[in-house]
């Protein structure tokens, strides 16, 4: 193995300031004000400051300040020099390259200007969501440091034309680049994760930006054989390595099928960031104890309103949760313009680019109850569609809808129906109001026949919809029977697993702002209804 010349300094202790409360403190990163009791009201600008000595022995390294999310936006200066500014995107990794800023065999002192402020460039939209809007550095943040002609990228899209037993044959697609532009000569490698097993190790005289690897024989991964395997290029002076997993995913007809077999998709959303004590900077034990949640009801499938961590994706990897990650765009403005899609487009480019080596994740989002049924929407979704498919062709892309059981005419278009699966939240009854729940179900599954329709959402949620958790045991009773009659419903989506916090909630003031939807509590102790979501699922 060549060298493994690289070399990651996390950033976690950082001094915390909020002019506007003439508050400062020290905090540890990832962190939000607006669980601090103190400065819980402020939306607006915070200042967090670190300092850093970087030894003389890295002088001749690149040097990278790389943040997993900042919420929303984000000025950074590097010794008072300004760094660079991820702005629209409040849920998305970002680097920037700070070589030229760094100062060696010396402190080097690190300022981020935090700004979670609602406002209309960006997605989320003004304060048009449905979840907490927690401000700061809300996850990782690290200096990285490699060598000048180091592997900057590399993505692996497998092409899998036999499977046979859970095993499959066919070609590695992979997509790699190097920090100084030049292609090197290198040797791939493939290891089995489970035992760090060498199954392919091949040499190329000259690796470009899209190199080809036939293999055979690779164990599927899928949500009851999670299998993992490393990718690995590695050069004369650098090793650099992925995980992923090898598996497909498509759409026949009215179903959907993983691996070639026609899977089920029953699963509960989870909403994160809802434990008062942390807000968007959950840490993952508290994380992996709601995933665990999920998986112990009997969940195949989960879906996410706004971007995740690239850890909460590897437990989904390893423990076979399929995802669904969204584009935050939830609401409004109904009528998309040209702002709203060229924002989009970002948030999905840094989608793929970031977490496409997930096996978990089988689909991509575009939005979220944006009126489903009009021209505008309907064009919103097809050109999202299309440019995530541009991107990465080995998921389905889907928009979710609450508008396509509105209208009676079978015939009426819906946004829905330009995904690869239509996504429709069902609250007949509640949100929407019905005399004939069941047969207005049945109506609306018509609209998609021919494509598989899954509920993407359905409970019960307090206090603007009386009866607790009885209730929400009675309607998950209720739909569950009725989904189970439609030939063209693939599955189903309860929400949600928790009570979450949310700026726009109905229940509690301040940071216990929230609204009582879930099978478990802010803190995630489940009620009765979880234990019969185990039931009905396991």
């Amino acid at each position: 193995m060549g060298m493994n010349m690289r070399y990651n300094i996390t950033l976690n202790k950082w001094n915390f300031k909020i002019s506007a409360f003439n508050y400062s403190a020290k905090v540890t990163v990832p962190h939000t004000w607006n669980v601090d009791e103190n400065v819980m009201k402020h939306r607006g600008e915070a200042e967090y400051e670190t300092a850093i000595f970087i030894d003389e022995s890295l002088k001749n390294k690149k040097v990278f300040l790389s943040f997993n999310a900042v919420y929303h936006t984000a000025k950074v200066y590097i010794n008072d020099a300004f760094a660079g500014e991820h702005s629209r995107s409040g849920y998305t990794p970002f680097t920037f390259d700070v070589t030229d800023k760094i100062l060696f065999k010396a402190e080097n002192k690190i300022k981020v200007i935090v700004d979670n402020t609602h406002i209309d460039e960006i997605l989320p939209h003004k304060d048009d969501f449905d979840w907490a809007d927690d401000g700061g550095i809300i996850r990782k943040a690290e200096l990285q440091f490699a060598e000048p002609n180091a592997v900057a990228y590399l993505r692996a899209e497998e092409i899998i034309r036999n499977m046979d037993n859970g095993r499959g044959s066919g070609t590695l697609k992979i997509k790699t680049a190097f920090l100084n532009g030049k292609p090197q000569s290198g040797t791939v490698h493939i290891m089995d994760y489970s035992n760090n097993e060498k199954i392919i190790s091949k040499h190329f005289p000259v690796i470009e930006n899209e190199i080809e690897l036939d293999f055979k024989n690779v164990k599927l991964w899928s949500c009851y054989s999670p299998n993992l395997y490393r990718i690995a290029i590695e050069t004369e002076n650098d090793y650099y390595e992925i995980r992923t997993g090898f598996r497909t995913i498509e759409v026949k007809g009215e179903k959907v099928f993983l691996n070639g077999k026609e899977i089920y998709l029953k699963g509960c959303e989870w909403m994160p960031g809802s434990h008062p004590d942390f807000g968007m900077a959950e840490p993952l034990e508290h994380s992996i104890k709601c995933l665990k949640q999920l998986k112990n009801a009997g969940c195949v499938f989960t879906r996410f309103h706004w971007q995740q961590d690239d850890s909460l994706f590897d437990w989904c990897d390893e423990n076979g949760l399929l995802v669904q990650e969204e584009i935050p765009y939830w609401g409004y403005p109904k009528q998309a313009t040209e702002l709203q899609l060229d924002i989009a487009k970002q948030q999905a480019d840094e989608m793929v680019y970031f977490h496409s080596n997930h096996p978990s994740i089988i689909c991509w989002g575009v939005g979220n109850e944006l009126g489903g049924e009009t021209e505008p929407t309907i064009k919103y979704v097809d050109d999202m569609v299309a440019y995530f498919k541009s991107l990465d062709s080995r998921r389905l892309v889907n928009y979710v809808s609450n508008s396509i059981s509105r209208n009676e005419n079978v015939n009426k278009d819906d946004a829905a129906l330009h995904g690869d699966i239509a996504m429709w939240n069902d609250y007949l009854g509640l949100w929407e109001p019905s005399d004939d729940i069941e047969n207005h179900m049945i109506r609306t599954c018509k609209k998609a026949k021919g494509m598989p329709l899954l509920i993407s959402e359905f409970g019960l949620c307090e206090p603007h919809f009386k009866g607790g958790d009885k209730e929400r045991a009675r309607i998950l009773r209720e739909r569950l029977a009725m989904y189970a009659k439609i030939e063209n419903i693939c599955g189903y989506m309860w929400f949600s697993l928790n009570d979450y916090r949310t700026h726009c909630g109905e229940a509690g003031e301040d940071k216990m702002r929230r609204r009582v939807h879930g099978s478990s509590d802010l803190y995630g102790n489940e009620k009765p209804s979880y234990r019969l979501l185990c039931e009905l699922q396991g």
